[in-house]
């Protein structure tokens, strides 16, 4: 370390003679805490990654990230980083930190030196109450130490072996008059230290958060799934919280590999703090460590680590969902805190397969599901009475039905989100799925409406029940004002989902929100242009105001070398009415639709081209086949020219939409 003295804001930093002041208050810091300063400020600018901290800190010793953690939230609260608009340290997520203020070198110390402050030795790897700057026995304002948890070992050996040796009058006088001063200087940190505690007022106003993807301790690759499935969990137990918006998975995901600042990240996905953190697995043993940061200042306002069996991992990420809950005073009702509290075991093998089937359905591809399918039954042979995989395989059934309508696979979704609620029935993914299915196969509206309500009842920040609640059953319904409030909430919650923004646009065609719609669609198309859904619902959209020629771009657009051959030869030889009749002969084969290949498109064709005969006969096929397309029949402009036909206002009712 350098032996230049630093001036920064109102303070100044002698790194030789160990001194911080405030003006003329020499502020006192703990060793670490004081050595970590010290290379932020000497690096000041630059990002000093957290494993070079480590070695600097803490030389020869094996530390825990969370001792970094808590060097630098002590940092923060003696410099009051944050407040008023002063930055001096910034986090670079998953990277290091950077000292951001503006540092000027000093030739002198001024004014004068003052003495060494030499530092304690203190047990390395474990920070104790001293070192984060605490008297002993402290608290902070949520009746807790920030080393909660950790342990502080005495040498109590050296203790024992040390006989007393009488001392003098004069000395036990000294020393009593010492230990008054001492009491009294203690009580001045103390106070000094309380000054500098966020302000529960702060902490009060936090009422949205966004997991962070926990970072991979273990040392090894293949864990990926293990971490990412605990950030699955802690962001599902805290969802639960009603007083609580925490953003979804798939918008948080997007920032596994990428290094952003904190401020742009809480801006991005418009929360007001983020939690970061790591898992450490070691054969049956997890630790999960986090930390709770507001992400307009960049201030760590809580730490803490949690250990235990893998059996009981289930239970540690509920002890971590309720720490969090308790730091930012949120009023859980007794539900909800039941919910978090109750006891909750789980067979290891059984856990990590199901694990693994997750990892896998969040590729959300049909080979992904397949191997999701795969690992979901092997959790339930481990352990028949687990819930979660047969919710798992439930959603992994729906999804590869509207991939490719097969009714099968929805009797094989409802199976296992029925057998996932008789297990536990406080699962809002196995509620939500079952109101998929009680929709695309039973036509069961009301049905699927009380499951809906149900799952937000028991999640309420669960951004897929939003999603399908305002998509497949409100907006089908015509019940366009309460779709759209449905899917604003979710894209609240997942504000990154492209599959969201896009069915946002899908409502308003449906309400015929035209300029709405399109406007919406460019928006998706700036956040992806290769995303295929949205080329699929603009070309619906060019199809229906007459423009055909962009209508065959936007399918163009999404179609193989092969397939466009097809297209523009059709074109060639009879115009637009060629491609949509040869579509319809095919079944769909080259044409744009919710689900290609099915009866359903087929019956879209005819419809286009005027052929209303054979528009019916193809849609009362599609009903037999039970194809997920129907559901929007009551609100799709491509069917008004069939609205007045007995046989079509037939259909509605026995879908149970009059």
């Amino acid at each position: 370390m350098g032996k230049s003295s630093y001036q920064f804001g109102a303070f100044r930093l002698n790194p030789a003679g160990r001194a911080l002041l405030h003006g003329k208050e020499r502020l006192d810091l703990p060793p670490r805490a004081f050595d970590t300063l010290v290379v932020l400020v000497e690096e000041k600018g630059n990002l000093v990654d957290k494993d070079r901290l480590m070695r600097t800190i803490w030389p020869n010793t094996v530390v825990e990230e969370n001792n970094l953690s808590q060097a630098v939230y002590l940092l923060r609260k003696v410099l009051h980083d944050g407040e008023n608009g002063a930055r001096y340290i910034e986090t670079v997520p998953k990277q290091g930190y950077r000292f951001v203020a503006q540092v000027r070198e000093l030739e002198t110390w001024p004014d004068e030196t003052p003495g060494e402050h030499e530092p304690n030795d203190f047990a390395e790897g474990n920070a104790s109450v001293a070192e984060l700057g605490l008297p002993a026995g402290s608290r902070n304002g949520s009746g807790r130490t920030p080393t909660d948890g950790l342990e502080v070992q005495p040498d109590l050996a050296s203790l024992r072996s040390a006989p007393p040796t009488p001392k003098p009058r004069w000395i036990l006088g000294a020393v009593a008059a010492l230990g008054i001063v001492a009491l009294l200087l203690a009580g001045m940190q103390l106070a000094s230290w309380r000054n500098r505690q966020p302000k529960r007022a702060d902490l009060e106003t936090i009422r949205s958060i966004a997991v962070l993807p926990l970072q991979n301790f273990s040392n090894d690759p293949e864990q990926e799934y293990f971490a990412d499935g605990m950030t699955d969990e802690l962001i599902t137990d805290l969802a639960q919280v009603r007083e609580l918006r925490v953003v979804s998975r798939t918008s948080v995901m997007q920032y596994k590999a990428a290094h952003r600042p904190l401020p742009q990240i809480g801006h991005d996905l418009g929360v007001d703090a983020v939690i970061e953190g790591s898992v450490l697995r070691s054969g049956n043993r997890v630790r999960i460590t986090a930390q709770l940061i507001r992400t307009a200042t960049d201030t760590h306002l809580w730490a803490k680590s949690y250990e235990g069996d893998m059996k009981d991992v289930l239970s540690l990420q509920a002890s971590v969902a309720e720490a969090i809950t308790d730091e930012v005073k949120l009023n859980l009702t007794s539900a909800e805190r039941n919910r978090l509290r109750r006891p909750s075991t789980v067979n290891p093998e059984a856990y990590e397969a199901y694990l693994r089937g997750r990892f896998y359905w969040n590729r959300r591809d049909n080979q992904g599901f397949q191997k999701a399918v795969e690992y979901f039954n092997r959790a339930i042979a481990k352990d028949l009475d687990f819930a979660l995989p047969y919710s798992g395989l439930a959603d992994c059934y729906i999804l590869m039905d509207l991939n490719e309508p097969d009714a099968g696979k929805m009797a094989q979704a409802k199976a296992a989100a029925l057998k996932a609620l008789a297990l536990n029935d406080d699962l809002a993914e196995a509620h939500t799925s079952l109101a998929a299915v009680k929709i695309f196969l039973d036509w069961d509206w009301a049905g699927a409406e009380s499951e809906f309500k149900r799952a937000l009842e028991l999640n309420p920040n669960y951004a897929p029940a939003h999603h399908w609640y305002g998509n497949i059953l409100l907006a089908p319904m015509a019940r366009h004002e309460e779709a759209m409030a449905e899917l604003k909430r979710a894209q609240s919650l997942d504000p990154l989902s492209l599959i969201i923004n896009t069915d946002i646009g899908y409502a308003d065609y449906l309400a015929r929100h035209y300029d709405a719609a399109f406007s919406q669609y460019q928006k998706v198309l700036a956040m992806d242009p290769s995303f295929v859904p949205v080329h699929n619902d603009l070309g619906q959209y060019y199809e229906h105001m007459g423009m055909r020629d962009q209508s065959l771009q936007e399918e163009l657009a999404i179609s193989d070398p092969e397939r466009s051959q097809v297209i523009r030869s059709l074109y060639a030889k009879g115009g637009y009415r060629k491609v949509i009749l040869e579509s319809a002969l095919s079944r769909g084969t080259f044409h744009i639709a919710k689900a290609p290949g099915s009866l359903f498109v087929a019956a879209e064709s005819y419809a286009l081209l005027g052929q209303r005969q054979q528009a019916m006969a193809a849609l009362e096929k599609s009903y037999e086949a039970r194809e997920p397309g129907l559901i929007y029949l009551k609100v799709d402009p491509v069917w008004d020219s069939l609205r007045q036909d007995p046989a079509f206002q037939s259909l509605e009712h026995r879908m149970g939409m009059k």
